[in-house]
């Protein structure tokens, strides 16, 4: 049964469980409070859930695998779950006319074994993509339609919904290298993943926040949203890191000067004329360790440099 292959799935991250409500319902161990008693109980039907101690509480199992710190690959056990049986239809969803969808012609690279998917994984284990990466950012690829022979790397917003997608060609004659979805970019990419109690890293593309592996946020361009910025001030975000190209910084500066007058350390990395998809990981985490505080000094100092 559906329900039991979640329950399974929360007890490998979370530990064992109690039954309550006749099985209707699993009380596991609250990854937010950590009580020592099992206190927080998930119904396995609608997978709302909340702890009785501290009263963390939320509507998709998802919410409790990103609290507890699990791999990408209990992500993508997640997904399948909820795919194969429709929990989704289950759950109240937004009420938005315009909710955001994958193109119907995309499918997971990791379920599939056609020979174009090889193509997909080929490419990306160029990038420095993992399977790993892979699985715990729901990579598509398209063998039809505006996204032929695209990677399609999706964006979910805190609750698991769809907020932003982008494609990207691993076809190298294409005339076309990326497509991006037709929907406002006043979003949070990535936000699925984020821990607002830690340093964030703003970069540019989606590949580069899968290369940088922490705590990243793409801008799927190279201006900061809206939604981002308030989102930024209101949280516990002590450090923000600037993972930009030049042409880029401009911007990022005036937000930068906001930021420093909300109390937030602003720091620089400085890759020269690459990005972190470019420079990997290994590179990318030198660099990141040199980066320059900014001051009202050296903002005023880098942004000279800029004119």
């Amino acid at each position: 049964m559906k329900e039991d292959l979640l329950k399974r799935l929360l007890e490998s991250i979370l530990g064992g469980s109690k039954s309550a409500r006749g099985g209707d319902e699993a009380v596991f161990t609250c990854p937010s409070c950590n009580h020592h008693k099992k206190k927080l109980t998930f119904n396995l039907a609608s997978q709302k859930f909340q702890c009785w101690v501290c009263g963390y509480k939320g509507h998709r199992a998802f919410q409790l695998l990103k609290k507890a710190n699990a791999p990408g690959a209990a992500f993508g056990t997640l997904k399948e779950i909820d795919k194969q049986y429709n929990f989704k239809s289950k759950i109240k969803q937004k009420v938005d006319a315009n909710t955001l969808t994958l193109p119907k012609e995309v499918t997971p690279i990791m379920s599939s074994s056609a020979v174009l998917s090889k193509h997909a994984l080929h490419y990306l284990d160029q990038r420095g993509i993992t399977q790993q990466d892979v699985v715990k950012y729901d990579l598509h690829y398209c063998e039809q339609g505006p996204l032929r022979n695209m990677v399609v790397v999706p964006s979910y917003d805190k609750d698991g919904f769809l907020n932003y997608y982008v494609g990207r060609s691993f076809d190298k004659n294409a005339y076309i290298k990326h497509k991006l979805a037709s929907s406002t970019k006043d979003i949070i990419g990535f936000e699925m993943y984020i821990n607002w109690d830690l340093p964030v890293i703003l970069c540019e593309g989606a590949f580069d926040a899968m290369a940088i592996k922490r705590n990243a946020i793409p801008l799927f361009g190279k201006k900061l949203s809206t939604t981002l910025m308030k989102k930024i001030i209101k949280s516990n975000v002590k450090k923000i890191y600037l993972a930009l190209d030049e042409d880029a910084l401009k911007d990022a500066f005036n937000h930068a000067e906001t930021f420093m007058s909300y109390g937030k350390q602003v720091y620089l990395i400085e890759m020269g004329d690459k990005d972190p998809s470019e420079l990997g990981f290994k590179s990318f985490t030198k660099l990141l360790h040199t980066a320059v505080k900014l001051t009202t000094s050296t903002l005023m100092k880098k942004r000279l440099a800029l004119s």
